[in-house]
């Protein structure tokens, strides 16, 4: 539980950086924008009396530098969110330890604003929000709260938990400054005769782990170990920055071209069409920011390709220049220069190089196209729904679109997806069997009546469908319920061939039982056999469900409420319907040796005799519960002390091993 918790604690942590990330994508959508209109205008030269070219370029700017401040209040506006705290506190704390923490930084010069996500931006809004998290309403005023001024008197009981948790942000972060700057001194004074385009290498393997990270590679790269390397020539009148430039940075951080291009070919998802559409002049420029924080950040599906493409492709480009006759001009790039035009205005035999940077791009697609397809896969319900319905050889004739949803909760997803992800793998492999538990009949010690049970193989071991709460949230319940009732069916089929019939108990989701179609489908596979359907109780909550009911019923099946005695339990639902049994849980049967608990069962089942209803007793285990159900007069038992739920080929043998102890 404990594990589930601190994972589950992980989880939400990362989908708030993602909501906060998401929130900012407008803003550096408009910088980027902003960024295009000078590159255009500067590049060709265009004049225009009403556009003066220095604003624009000053406009930007402004963006650029004020963009730190605009993703730590969103930062800490999520993070307070998420924790239940005051938010304009919490923003308000959050800009105190930034401004704090750039100070310490630049102590005599004015404080400089560093671009986009690095380790101050990120560092100040989440520790600050947690720490004040940890010490409101610890550290509270107190002061009570009236009808006049309540906003004011709320902010005031947050000044000794604010104080406290500005002292301890910023205390944590001259230490972890500390730490962090005498482990960069040691790397970068330690010589590790390394080739220049090794470093060069593990330089840009730096950078894309930043970007996954959420923060800005090259900024935090730059600051963390310097960029002489860039400055260096890799091959005569081509430094490294401006070899990057030709044949890694194509489209913006980990080579945004081929994951553009992937996106458009596998998307189905129209918003996100539309956004890759949109970046795309932006992608010419080199610049991708806001697919990153859309798609790549945090995202396990994209991690390989975006961190490891670039390297592959200044290894693919280094060999490649070291067979080319190619001569580099003296024309210095910059990063924003497009692709190919960079090419035409560096190389002179640029036709060459302008074939290099086209394969490059076309392979970093390919090897994209196959990560960007199992990452969508991974988010879409329907797919999941698709391979069940597959797998569990189940046709078309039943879609189930009202059962078919998409997780509602935001931070419910990666998780839920992750574990329906080796569900799915689990009943790709037919490791999910229908057991049957008996009934045994107490009056005459027979048994002729089965609960059919979900079991399947985790970890080599058959267990319980401990599944079902994730196929719940992800709304393929019913396909799951039509499974079993397949594989009863054909049970049914080879026992009455054997001259055997039983009666089987079929359980049906509230999910199944409001869907039409399903219930349409399942009365086409088990119509005119003996099965009874077991029902809870808040599957009446919907009308479809109560019209659903009646449709069974009238096709001649029996019903059954099961696990009475908890949640929605209601003696509303036994004057309204005409239910043929009903199953006492077992948490009704652990407390029948107790006289409140003896008493409730016993004038449970004497109602239902006196509607003529069948009374099961569920979870029966030990002898003297045994006893007791025989002297309230329920009329079936099932649990372990008879016999946990066999398969199908032990059945009959059951059966008939029960009638020689009772003869």
């Amino acid at each position: 539980m404990k594990v589930l918790l601190k994972n589950r604690k992980v989880v939400l942590f990362v989908v708030t950086l993602q909501e906060a990330f998401s929130a900012i994508v407008p803003y550096f959508l408009l910088t980027s924008f902003l960024s295009l209109i000078y590159l255009t205008v500067s590049f060709y030269h265009i004049n225009f009396n009403f556009i003066n070219i220095n604003n624009i370029k000053l406009l930007v700017n402004y963006f650029q530098s004020f963009s730190s401040v605009v993703a730590n209040i969103t930062i800490a506006y999520f993070f307070a969110k998420r924790l239940k705290i005051s938010q304009i506190i919490t923003i308000t704390l959050s800009i105190a330890t930034f401004a704090t923490i750039l100070l310490l930084e630049h102590p005599s010069t004015m404080i400089i604003m560093p671009y986009g996500f690095d380790t101050s931006t990120l560092f100040s809004p989440i520790v600050s929000a947690y720490f004040l998290k940890l010490f409101y309403p610890r550290l509270s005023l107190r002061i009570p709260l009236t009808d006049v001024h309540h906003h004011v008197y709320r902010l005031l009981n947050y000044i000794v938990a604010f104080l406290f948790a500005y002292i301890s942000t910023v205390f944590l972060y001259i230490l972890f400054d500390s730490v962090a700057d005498n482990t960069i001194d040691y790397i970068n004074t330690t010589n590790f005769n390394l080739p220049n385009i090794l470093l060069f290498i593990i330089r840009d393997l730096a950078i894309q782990i930043f970007w996954f990270l959420g923060l800005h590679g090259s900024h935090m790269v730059n600051a963390l170990f310097g960029k002489e390397i860039l400055f260096k020539s890799i091959m005569p009148n081509l430094t490294y920055a401006e070899f990057n430039r030709l044949f890694v940075v194509i489209g913006g951080a980990g080579v945004g071209f081929g994951l553009l291009i992937s996106l458009l070919i596998c998307a189905k998802d129209k918003s996100v069409r539309f956004v890759t559409k949109l970046s795309m002049p932006f992608a010419i420029f080199n610049i991708n920011d806001m697919i990153i924080y859309l798609i790549v950040v945090f995202n396990r599906y994209i991690i390989l390709p975006f961190i490891f493409l670039p390297i592959a492709n200044i290894l693919i480009a280094y060999l490649a220049l070291q067979t080319m006759n190619v001569h580099f001009t003296d024309y210095y790039l910059t990063w924003m220069t497009p692709v190919f035009v960079d090419s035409f205005l560096k190389v002179q035999e640029y036709h060459k190089t302008i074939l290099l940077q086209i394969f490059l791009i076309i392979f970093d697609t390919s090897v994209y196209i196959y990560f960007v397809k199992k990452y969508f896969n991974s988010q879409s319900a329907t797919s999941h729904f698709d391979m069940l319905v597959k797998n569990l050889d189940i046709t078309d004739e039943i879609k189930a679109e009202e059962g078919l949803r998409s997780f509602v909760k935001r931070q419910e997803i990666i998780e839920a997806n992750a574990q329906l992800d080796k569900i799915i793998n689990s009943i790709n492999n037919h490791d999910i069997f229908v057991y049957y538990q008996p009934k045994i009949d107490l009056r005459s010690q027979t048994c002729d009546k089965f609960e059919a049970l979900i079991r399947y193989y985790h970890d080599g071991k058959l267990t319980g469908p401990v599944f079902l709460d994730i196929v719940e949230k992800a709304g393929l319940a019913p396909i799951i319920d039509i499974y079993v009732c397949k594989k009863v069916k054909g049970h049914i089929d080879i026992w009455k061939k054997e001259g055997f019939y039983p009666q089987i108990s079929i359980n049906l989701h509230p999910d199944t039982l409001k869907s039409k179609k399903s219930i349409d489908k399942i009365i086409e596979i088990v119509k005119g056999e003996n099965i009874i359907f077991e029902i809870i109780e808040r599957s009446f909550l919907k009308k479809s469900a109560q019209d659903n009911l009646s449709i069974l019923q009238q096709n001649g099946f029996k019903i059954s409420i099961d696990d009475f005695g908890t949640g929605y339990s209601s003696f509303e639902t036994l004057a309204k319907y005409k239910i043929d049994e009903l199953k006492m849980d077992k948490s009704l049967i652990d407390i029948i040796e107790q006289t409140k608990g003896y008493l409730i069962c016993k004038n449970t089942a004497k109602l239902c005799h006196e509607i003529k209803c069948d009374v099961v007793a569920e979870g029966v285990e030990t002898k003297k519960q045994i006893e007791l159900v025989k002297k309230i007069n329920v009329d079936f038992v099932q649990g372990f002390y008879y016999s946990a739920a066999i398969p199908f080929n032990k059945v009959k043998e059951f059966t008939f091993s029960i009638k020689k102890i009772s003869s």
